[in-house]
C-alpha cells in the first residue's frame, strides 16, 4: 500500500543529517503514501510536502530538529485552494479528499516549530506527536497566501518536556471549519489559539506543570511534586506546605498560560477541559460556545487567582459546565455579562468570586 519507503533512501556520501534522503523520499511519492520507519531522523533543514504526498510514520518514528529553522515539517497541497475545484494538468477535475499525515513524533527541540498545514480541501492529521515546538506545535494556515479547511485532527499529542520555550502555542488554529477531537496539548502555554472561526474543538484536554519552575531542574521538581501529593492525600495540607508551593514558584510554562483562547467566532468547545492554566477560556471573538466543559486548577502547581472564563466577546453562550475552586481563590467568570447566556453551570464552591454570585442570581 506505499509507494516510497524511507529505508530504500540512504543518506549519500557526506550527508550527516536525513533531512535530503526523507525529501528525496517525500518528492518519489507523488500523490502517494511514503512510510517511514521506526527511528531517530536529524532534521537540519526544513521538509517541504508540495507534491501531496501523505505520510505514514511509525509511532517511534521522530524527526528531530537539530539546527534553527522555522517549521520541521510543512504541507502545502501546492494548488489554488481559494478556487471551489481543482483541475489536474490534463483539465480533469481533481478531488482527492483522502491526503493524511499519521503517527510519528515531530520534535522542534527548541529549534523550531513542528507542523505547518497549508492549502487543502479536505485533510487528516492523526495519532501524531509534536514535541517541544519553538513557536508552534501545530499550525494550521495563516503563514502562506493558502487556504485549508475540513481538517480532521484526532489524536493529536502536544508536549514540551524541555525548558526555554515559555510563550509558545500547541494548537494555533488560523483557518475555519476544522475539527479537533480528542487532542491533547502539555506545557504549551497557550494550549489552543483559535483565530479561525466556526472550529470545533471536541473533548481536547489542555494541561500542564511538568516542565519545572526556574531554578529546578526536571527531576528535582518531579520528585517534589510527588512528595506534595502524597503529603495532602494523606491529610496534611497545611499553611506551611501552602507557603512553601508559593514560595517554589510556578511552573515555567504555566506562567501567563491560557488553556483555549478564542479569538474568532462561531468556535464551539464542547468537552474540553481546561486544567490548571492562569486563564482557562479566554474568549475575545462573537458567537462562541462553550459547552460540557470544565476547569480545574492543581493547587499543586503554585497558580492562584486562576479565572476559568474571561470574556471580551460580544455573545458567549455557556452551558452545562462545572467549574472547579481548588485553591479557594480561584474565579469562574470575569468580563461581559450583557451578551452572556449561562444556563445549567455549576460550582463545587460557591467561594468562586461575586461574578458568579451575580450570574446565579440571573439564573435563577
Amino acid at each position: 500500500m506505499y509507494d516510497a519507503i524511507l529505508t530504500d533512501f540512504p543518506r549519500l556520501c557526506n550527508e550527516t543529517d536525513d533531512s535530503p534522503r526523507i525529501q528525496r523520499a517525500i518528492d518519489a511519492a507523488p500523490n502517494g503514501i511514503l512510510c517511514i520507519p521506526k527511528g531517530d531522523y536529524r532534521i537540519a533543514r526544513p521538509l517541504f510536502i508540495r507534491n501531496r504526498c501523505s505520510l505514514d510514520m511509525h509511532p517511534a518514528a521522530r524527526l528531530i530538529a537539530v539546527e534553527k529553522m522555522n517549521f520541521v515539517l510543512t504541507y502545502d497541497g501546492n494548488g489554488n485552494f481559494h478556487e471551489l475545484t481543482l483541475y489536474d494538468e490534463a483539465g480533469e477535475v481533481y478531488d482527492n479528499l483522502g491526503l493524511f499525515i499519521r503517527g510519528g513524533d515531530i520534535d522542534g527541540a527548541g529549534l523550531a516549530s513542528c507542523l505547518l498545514l497549508e492549502n487543502a480541501h479536505h485533510y487528516t492529521l492523526s495519532n501524531i506527536s509534536l514535541h517541544n515546538g519553538k513557536t508552534y506545535g501545530l499550525c494550521v494556515g495563516g503563514v502562506m497566501d493558502g487556504r485549508l479547511y475540513e481538517l480532521v485532527a484526532n489524536n493529536v499529542y502536544c508536549k514540551c518536556t524541555m525548558p526555554g520555550l515559555a510563550g509558545n502555542i500547541g494548537i494555533c488554529a488560523r483557518q475555519c471549519d476544522l475539527h479537533f477531537t480528542d487532542c491533547f496539548v502539555i506545557d504549551y502555554t497557550i494550549g489552543v489559539r483559535d483565530t479561525g472561526g466556526a472550529n470545533r474543538y471536541t473533548r481536547c484536554h489542555i494541561w500542564g506543570g511538568t516542565v519545572p519552575p526556574v531554578g529546578l531542574t526536571v527531576k528535582e521538581w518531579s520528585v517534589a511534586y510527588a512528595e506534595r501529593k502524597k503529603k495532602m492525600r494523606e491529610g496534611g495540607y497545611d499553611d506551611a506546605m501552602e507557603a512553601e508551593i508559593l514560595a517554589c514558584g510556578v511552573p515555567e510554562m504555566l506562567v501567563d498560560s491560557i488553556s483555549f483562547e478564542l479569538n474568532g467566532s462561531g468556535n464551539v468547545v464542547d468537552g474540553c477541559y481546561a486544567d490548571t492554566a492562569s486563564i482557562g477560556y479566554l474568549v475575545r471573538g462573537g458567537s462562541n460556545v462553550i459547552t460540557n466543559s470544565g476547569s480545574f486548577n492543581n493547587k499543586l502547581m503554585g497558580l492562584r487567582n486562576t479565572v476559568a472564563i474571561k470574556n471580551e466577546s460580544s455573545k458567549l453562550i455557556v452551558n452545562n459546565c462545572r467549574f472547579t475552586n481548588a485553591t479557594g481563590s480561584d474565579r469562574v467568570y470575569e468580563g461581559k455579562r450583557e451578551a452572556l447566556v449561562w444556563h445549567s453551570n455549576f460550582t463545587n464552591d460557591d467561594s468562586m468570586g461575586d461574578d458568579y454570585f451575580l450570574l446565579r442570581k440571573n439564573e435563577e
